[in-house]
């Protein structure tokens, strides 16, 4: 045992002898990167839309190992104040991202990091030489939902619309609603991830560092290839999204959402990656050859001589690095809210009657997908659905939604933009304003969803602890507000809706119910916390 002790003790001597000061800024970037890595495979890299997220982390990783052969570490490098900058602003954001649970702002962040770390032990040469491996890394982030979103409903509009008209001249029973194609017997959803974006981000990815390690071309052939990357990629989606719906209609639903679903993307992937190499292959042909091998990496592929950095800078780096750590724990937040007060009893604390308005006994709001509702009951604690009639015959459909965690985006789910258009919903005349009540002017969300013949005019907000809020920024800023105090604040998502083409009208009838849900609630739903118009900036 005691000669196995110094045999371990003798490698890890010689270990350290030939990293030298490396060693230490090394392990110390893993202590606080490893964390961040882990949650991500742990949680949203198991979500089908980041799917592709950890294939291109792993490239990423592996091309600055690659490089870092080839590139020569200076003690006397200078005075990296561009890499003090660059490790100032990432540790910034990645401490704030991580214990927040922003996970694009702590992801983001170790681009600026590793530069940061690369520019302080090698100078801006060795930055220059990664460059290309840490701008690859943009395509794993996961991109705000509303981003997404944006790009992905004109994407899932035109696949339907393709879909619909090549099925149809073929003589296919099929019709089309939005982003829901009626197939037969079915129906069946276009959904995000068949959008072509995350396609579309994969494939753009895969293309660049195809282009990136097999050679130098001229400035028109990478031009026409990188221009190529959009059309063979929605042109792969939209033979999958046939594919499949001809599986489904002849075969059943069964098999249309069986191994086959993800069988077809990896097959698309690969036929969409061999049109691109073979347009690569036709256009060197064009070009009569073309060079081969990394561009900035030596001919023979051998280790540069290593000077070595600085063992004082090393330090210093490590510190750094191993401070973030620490400051990250320290303002993680460990306190809910929920835990300190009580938790409102929606469907107790919520009154059948309004002042003229009544509860609908034995109504039914068919509106939620059993997916997407297995889904919200899976993030929120409670969720209220009724249906509200006046004296004069006018009804109001009221959505509730409460979660005791609001620190991060899931709870965001049942927000309309996600929830109608997740059914085939599409989205116009979205507007913010407020709606004046006793307490102040209380923030809101208008839009109009359409499927159809089904038009609903819908106003909404969020609560974040006791604040009322809109999503988006002033939502986050809301979670941080509580969150660098310690606090997980929780909060709810109210949904107030009718049927009805005449929006203003119905926008009308919405604030006359917020006044008596307001005279019911006054200390709940964010009322208290209105803001004062003088205070507000509303705009008539």
């Amino acid at each position: 045992m005691m000669n196995r002790h110094a045999a371990l003790t003798r490698q890890w001597s010689g270990l350290e002898r030939a990293a030298g000061p490396l060693l230490w800024p090394f392990l110390a970037l893993l202590a606080l990167l490893l964390p961040s890595y882990y949650g991500a495979a742990s949680g949203l890299w198991k979500l089908e839309e980041h799917a592709y997220a950890p294939l291109l982390t792993a490239l990423s990783f592996g091309l600055i190992y690659y490089r870092l052969r080839a590139v020569r570490l200076l003690p006397d490098a200078g005075i990296p104040w561009l890499g003090l900058v660059l490790l100032s602003m990432g540790l910034a954001a990645y401490v704030v991202g991580r214990s927040q649970r922003v996970e694009l702002l702590e992801l983001g962040a170790v681009i600026p990091i590793m530069a940061g770390v690369l520019a302080v032990l090698g100078g801006q040469a060795a930055l220059r030489a990664m460059r290309f491996p840490l701008l690859f890394l943009l395509f794993s982030l996961p991109y705000p939902g509303w981003v997404v979103d944006y790009l992905t409903s004109p994407l899932k509009e035109l696949l339907s619309i393709g879909a619909e008209q090549v099925l149809y001249a073929a003589g296919y029973p099929i019709a089309r609603s939005g982003v829901v194609l009626g197939l037969g017997p079915y129906r069946l959803l276009v959904a995000d991830a068949c959008s072509g974006l995350h396609s579309l981000l994969f494939l753009s990815a895969l293309g660049l560092l195809y282009l990136h390690i097999t050679g130098n071309r001229s400035a028109l052939h990478r031009s026409i290839l990188v221009l190529a990357l959009v059309p063979i990629a929605l042109l792969a989606n939209f033979l999958r999204v046939l594919i499949l719906l001809l599986l489904t209609y002849h075969f059943g639903d069964a098999v249309g959402q069986s191994f086959w679903h993800d069988l077809t993307g990896l097959v698309l992937f690969v036929s969409a990656f061999a049109v691109l190499s073979g347009l690569d292959g036709v256009l060197s042909l064009c070009a009569r050859g073309r060079s081969a091998g990394f561009k900035e990496a030596s001919a023979s592929g051998a280790r540069a001589p290593q000077a070595g950095p600085n063992s004082l800078r090393s330090l210093v780096l490590s510190l750094a690095l191993l401070g973030a750590v620490v400051c990250t724990a320290m303002l993680t937040p460990t306190q809910p809210l929920a835990a300190k007060r009580p938790v409102p009893d929606l469907s107790a604390g919520i009154p059948k009657r309004l002042g003229d308005w009544s509860m609908e006994n034995n109504a039914l709001i068919a509106l939620v997908s059993p997916e997407l509702q297995a889904s919200v009951q899976r993030i929120y604690s409670q969720t209220v659905n009724r249906i509200y009639v006046n004296g004069n015959g006018e009804r109001i459909m009221l959505a509730i939604a409460y979660g005791g965690d609001q620190l991060g985006n899931e709870l965001q789910v049942h927000r309309p933009e996600y929830c109608y258009q997740a059914q085939g919903f599409a989205l116009t005349d979205l507007r913010d304003g407020y709606i004046s009540t006793a307490s102040g002017d209380l923030p809101v969300r208008r839009l109009v969803a359409r499927q159809g013949g089904r038009i609903e005019p819908i106003t909404y907000w969020m609560t974040v602890g006791d604040e009322a809020t809109l999503p988006g920024i002033q939502r986050k800023f809301a979670q941080l507000r509580y969150g660098l105090k310690g606090q997980i604040a929780d909060g709810m998502l109210i949904r107030i809706s009718s049927l009805g083409g005449d929006a203003e009208q119905a926008f009308g009838l919405h604030e006359a119910f917020v006044a008596d849900l307001r005279n019911a609630l006054p200390q709940e739903l964010g009322f208290i916390v209105a803001r004062p118009p003088s205070e507000s900036g509303r705009v008539p």
